[in-house]
């Protein structure tokens, strides 16, 4: 060090200001190669002794080449040699760079994916015209569990004629199915709403082509006009800008395509083509017109002038009971009618809302784990600079000026980080577009714009500013001790303020990475526990192909004996190929909801007056049905080739929906009939039927949900509302797949094929949503902890190395390597121990959030708790191991002279 010393007595006879000796930076470089050799003579390598003399310069040359370069040039200019310099040094320390720039660019693109996956579907105004005024109304059924009962258009009436806080009310429905038939006779099944004249003025929506339905073409008198949906005009006639005039046949209507609505989220599904309610004649008869428990549509609103929701809410509820007190007939009483109103933004992301909130909360942590680590490294790397800092204070350079020079280093780390985290959140568009669409009919509209660009950026900005203000800088005092003539030694050590605040660092990244896991770990696990749930249904080698009728329904319908001939057909033609176990026919495939529900009495069985009236879904069986899909009869027998139309009328019940109607009491032979509104308004009959059989429950409605309360007809018994083939193979029924297509294909070529899928794949479908969200968390999880343990290690790791004089010390005394590796492995565990007990505690209260997404599970599952406490104890001490094992092989005599 006396070389050095010497130089900065020359360095303060020569620099005034920021001016600077030509010749200073080759005399230090001189005194630099002195220093080697000196090392070298004291039995050093030439490598080792030149490492030792760059150290110990302690970052004088650096700060002495640094004000060279930057003496007496402009702020501007300034600035940019800044960032020269901070170039040159990041590039002398490539794997510092390296680690910072991947942790932060891990935290910036969790962060910067996750907000473009909120700003798309959750913060981005709607793109209608006033947005935000648009409401959603909601009649349910609670006490019959029914969430969605719809409205009638005697109760759309009501709300009319009452409202003076809604403008406009609008109706759109799409209860009823519709196909669409080509110039060539093909079919195809679109989804179609029936919408009121008022319905895209009320919604706020614009042509892009041609023209949108308006009231002009309501009434029965009206032609058939169609507006097409903008994704599916550009997916099915591609974007022809010539498409308006044109006609297409809609089942049993022509209507003509008036024009193309601009992109929208669709709400509460997705439509293909919207149509006026003359192209539906079911909506303009008798029954629907007049009948208040005939439900088929949805109703959206805009506020008028000044009014608010909450208002709105205290109004319609008011209208709603006094509709339920004129009108008991049609509200039972133990069903307990409600009416709901809600934003339209927040209805179209009420399954989403809590999860993307819970995600953006996740990559938060990881932001915070990657920012404290970023922020560990820092803290080393200052030390080592400490110096260098000094010197330049001594030079002249003010506190200012030095965190300046910080924050242009810090800045290219996180512009860089940020940078490629906005390219990763780019690369993950699709995949994230993907997982939003199971939730929220918005996933359309995520894209990577300037806001998420200014985001990335605002964040890397933020990140370096807090960066820039970790190190420590000192003045003229801090500069006495480093560099005084009795010093001997280098500062290697960080204060004893600077040394809590590092530990806090790691406390917190454990803490945060207990967390995350422990929500991971719940989601994995209920989505364990749904996989475990028993279906109803052997899923193995079961291949289901839906059969749609086409053309109008309710006409379509009442062919009976021509549907049952066709489908029969079909189903031998299937049976009869090879490999095929068992071919069979039913209204819906195993685990698909039914398309048709109805009350249902029994004979001699009073329902209590608290109770709402038994609701099943009834589904059309044929004799095999059971036997393909898997379902076993457990009492009774199935369906016979003999129970057809003329013959006594037979039912089978599911044996929660017989335990709910006979208790205790054995079903068989009772009798059973459906019952209320419904028949009125479907060619369904009240007749008194026979139970003849009970069979095992099934859960169609999702394995989270109860059994399917379910009553099964014979498929050649009553009216045919649908097809569904299900189809027992002897082996992998995608391997006959396309046999079996072909032979429906032969029988019928322009039958309409949907929906083909095996049982398993129908199950995996209704937890593909969990399975996205465990895949999320786990994700974030998996990062924070890979994050936390590098962090963690390092720490140690600057633990070792600064302490070499120490442990040296403590080895020459007697302390063995097994006593040192002890003593470093205890400083790890204290940390590791203080950050599980944060993090834990936090994950009892964090967790509650997602109690509505558990299921077999509670929140403060201990399990759960258990796992995630003993992987971070376990790979955490593996990740102290490393420092601890390379204390243990310090040298005293090398620590020792090395200091």
């Amino acid at each position: 060090m006396r070389y050095f010393r010497a130089v900065l007595a020359r360095i303060a006879g020569v620099f005034d200001g920021h001016r600077a000796d030509d010749d200073l930076r080759d005399e230090l470089r001189a005194h630099l190669d002195m220093a080697t050799a000196e090392n070298v003579r004291r039995g050093m390598r030439p490598d080792e002794a030149r490492r030792q003399a760059v150290l110990a310069s302690g970052g004088i040359t650096q700060a002495v080449e640094a004000v060279h370069d930057r003496r007496g040039l402009p702020w501007v200019e300034g600035v940019i040699a800044d960032v020269s310099y901070a170039l040159r040094t990041l590039r002398r320390a490539p794997a510092f760079t390296a680690v910072v720039v991947i942790t932060l660019a891990l935290g910036i693109g969790a962060n910067t994916a996750m907000f473009t996956l909120l700003r798309g579907t959750l913060l981005r105004p709607l793109p209608n015209r006033d947005g935000e005024r648009l409401v959603y109304l909601r009649q349910s059924a609670p006490g019959a569990q029914e969430r969605n009962v719809l409205f009638s258009v005697p109760e759309i009436a009501d709300y009319r004629g009452a409202s003076k806080t809604l403008a406009a009310i609008a109706e759109y429905s799409s209860a009823v199915p519709f196909t669409i038939v080509d110039s060539d006779g093909r079919s195809a099944r679109l989804r179609v709403g029936v919408v009121s004249g008022n319905y895209f003025d009320v919604m706020g929506l614009e042509p892009v082509l041609g023209r949108l339905i308006t009231r002009g073409d309501d009434g029965p008198s009206a032609a058939p006009q169609a507006v097409l949906a903008y994704q599916f005009w550009n997916e099915h006639f591609g974007g022809d800008p010539n498409i308006v005039g044109r006609t297409v046949r809609l089942n049993d209507k022509v209507a003509t395509v008036v024009g193309v609505v601009q992109p929208a989220p669709h709400y509460p599904s997705r439509t293909d083509v919207f149509v006026n309610i003359v192209t539906s004649p079911h909506h303009l008869s008798a029954t629907m017109v007049t009948g208040r428990a005939h439900r088929m549509s949805e109703l959206f609103a805009r506020l008028a002038p000044n009014s608010t929701v909450e208002q709105a809410r205290v109004e319609l509820g008011g209208i709603a009971s006094a509709m339920f007190q004129d009108h008991p007939e049609s509200y039972e009483k133990a069903a307990h009618y409600a009416l709901t109103i809600a934003p339209l933004r927040q209805a179209l992301n009420e399954r989403a809302a809590l999860m993307f909130w819970l995600l953006m909360g996740a990559a938060a942590f990881v932001l915070l784990i990657a920012c404290a680590n970023v922020s560990n490294l820092t803290l080393m790397r200052g030390v080592g600079r400490e110096r260098e800092m000094l010197v330049r204070a001594a030079l002249g350079a003010g506190t200012a000026r030095l965190r300046r020079l910080l924050l242009v280093e810090n800045l290219a780390l996180a512009l860089i980080g940020g940078a490629i985290g906005v390219l990763v959140a780019f690369a993950g568009l699709k995949l994230m577009a993907a997982f939003a669409a199971q939730l929220s009919p918005r996933a359309s509209e995520i894209r990577v714009d300037g806001v998420v660009l200014a985001v990335g950026l605002a964040t890397s900005v933020a990140v370096a500013v807090a960066l820039s203000f970790i190190p420590r800088i000192g003045g003229q005092r801090g500069l006495a001790l480093p560099l005084a003539p009795t010093g001997g030694g280098r500062r290697t050590t960080l204060g004893r303020g600077r040394q809590r605040f590092q530990q806090s660092l790691v406390i917190a990244q454990v803490a945060a990475c207990a967390v995350l896991l422990t929500g991971a770990g719940l989601l994995v696990r209920t989505l364990g526990k749904l996989q475990s749930v028993e279906t109803g249904v052997r899923a193995d080698h079961v291949l289901t192909v839906d059969l749609p009728l086409q053309g109008d329904l309710m006409r379509e319908v009442m062919k009976q004996p021509e549907n049952l001939a066709k489908y029969e057909l079909i189903r031998d033609r299937v049976a009869a190929l090879p490999g095929v176990d068992i071919a069979a026919l039913g209204v819906a495939a195993p685990l698909r909801s039914s398309m048709f529900e109805a009350d249902i009495k029994a004979e001699g069985r009073a329902v209590p007056p608290n109770r709402a009236t038994p609701h099943a879904a009834v589904r059309m069986v044929d004799p095999k049905y059971f036997a393909a899909a898997g379902i076993p009869v457990l009492g009774g027998r199935g369906f016979e080739t003999t129970d057809r139309r003329g013959t006594a009328l037979v039912v089978v019940l599911s044996q929660a929906f017989a335990k709910q109607l006979f208790g205790d009491a054995d079903p068989i032979g009772r009798r059973v009939a459906m019952t209320g509104d419904v028949l009125r308004f479907s060619p369904f009959s009240g007749d008194w039927r026979t139970v003849v059989g009970v069979a095992g429950d099934t859960r169609d409605h999702g394995l989270d949900n109860d059994a399917t309360l379910t009553m099964y007809e014979p498929f050649a018994q009553d009216l045919i509302v649908n097809g569904a083939l299900v189809v027992r193979t002897s082996s992998d029924p995608t391997v006959l797949q396309p046999a079996i297509l072909r032979a429906i294909a032969d029988a019928f070529p322009r039958q309409l094929i949907e929906h083909v899928a095996t049982v398993e794949q129908i199950r995996d479908e209704t937890v593909a949503p969990r399975r996205l969200n465990a895949l999320f968390i786990a994700l974030f999880g998996t990062l924070a902890f890979l994050i936390a343990m590098v962090g963690i290690a390092g720490v140690l790791a600057f633990s070792v190395s600064s302490r070499r004089a120490e442990i040296g010390i403590r080895m020459s005394l007697g302390a063995d390597a097994a006593r040192v590796r002890r003593m470093v492995l205890g400083e790890g565990g204290v940390l590791l121990a203080a950050g599980l007990v944060v993090g834990l505690t936090g994950a009892l209260f964090a967790t509650r959030l997602l109690r509505g997404m558990l299921f077999g599970i509670t929140p403060h599952d201990p399990a759960t708790l258990g796992a995630v406490a003993l992987v971070l104890a376990a790979v955490g001490v593996a990740a102290c191991w490393l420092p601890a094992a390379r204390a243990a092989r310090v040298d005293p005599a090398v620590a020792l002279r090395a200091d």
